[in-house]
């Protein structure tokens, strides 16, 4: 059961994380592309892991999945961050998160051939209505998509990382999924506009800003490859359900910093409590009940 343990910590994490990652989108770096991109090349880092024992892929099909995950995760990443620069954090992560982990959990059903017993059906469910309650649902349509395409990227980048986890080791995994991230985020170079607005708008971001997205990733990287362990230990469906306490942690969060931070989380704190209550509980319940 560690796999559960490391979820927690890395959603804490990640719950950190796109609390600054709201912050950063809201002015001092407010392109998506150009973020989504640098929070992406960053995984050329996994080059240091080559004296560790990183092997060739052992047939053309694992390098086409360990990219596919990469790509998908990379585009899952634009669109997400253009959910939580239009509303707010409280909103958009749980609806991407419950929609990925109901793509991981057919994927993987039908994909992986996981089997899931009647209790921790009910667990995933738990999980995934807390979520789902947790997010408001008055969008416009536009951001509506924005959140389906996240969840259904991320779900599919889960469960194509989980196939390679099967089949190689942890390195091995992560190295060439984070690699297919890479080149996904260098071909985008290839197009003017998007090479301009990503050059441009980072090169215009004020040094603290600079540093503050260098900080956040880096505990990004941190919460990723954390929760890319659970991943490989566990099962990628409840992993991926688990996301209902990053939502949690990000309330917790937004209660402690909405009077520094009014802009990121005050009007949503106190909207609808009843609905987030319930949410929490469901949530907690079925992490109660997934452990137990």
């Amino acid at each position: 059961m560690l796999w559960i343990y490391l979820a927690l910590i890395a959603y804490f994490l990640n719950a950190v994380v796109f609390a600054f990652d709201k912050f950063l989108l809201m002015a001092p770096l407010p392109r998506t592309l150009p973020y989504a991109f640098y929070a992406t090349i960053l995984s050329i880092f996994v080059v240091f892991l080559l004296p560790f024992g990183v092997h060739l892929p052992p047939n053309p099909l694992y390098l086409v999945v360990a990219f596919s995950s990469g790509l998908f995760f990379f585009l899952a990443l634009i669109y997400f961050y253009k959910s939580i620069k239009a509303i707010d954090v409280l909103e958009a992560t749980p609806a991407v998160g419950a929609i990925a982990a109901l793509g991981t959990f057919f994927l993987s059903v039908f994909v992986l051939r996981e089997h899931i017993s009647g209790s921790e059906l009910i667990a995933f469910f738990l999980l995934v209505a807390g979520a789902f309650i947790m997010s408001y649902f008055h969008l416009k349509t536009r951001i509506i998509i924005y959140m389906l395409l996240a969840g259904i990227f991320f779900g599919v980048s889960s469960v194509a990382l989980k196939y390679i986890f099967n089949l190689s080791s942890f390195i091995d995994g992560l190295f060439w999924s984070r690699l297919g991230s890479v080149i996904s985020a260098l071909v985008v170079l290839v197009h003017p506009s998007a090479r301009r607005q990503i050059f441009n708008s980072f090169g215009a971001a004020p040094p603290g800003s600079k540093f503050l997205f260098g900080l956040n990733k880096v505990l990004a990287a941190a919460g990723f490859l954390v929760l890319y362990y659970a991943i490989k230990l566990g099962s990628v469906v409840f992993v991926s359900a688990l996301q209902g306490l990053q939502y949690v942690f990000i309330l917790i969060i937004g209660i402690f910093v909405a009077k520094k931070l009014p802009m990121l989380f005050e009007r949503h704190l106190h909207e609808k409590p009843a609905r987030k209550v319930i949410a929490t509980i469901l949530i907690v319940v079925g992490f109660f009940l997934l452990v137990f």
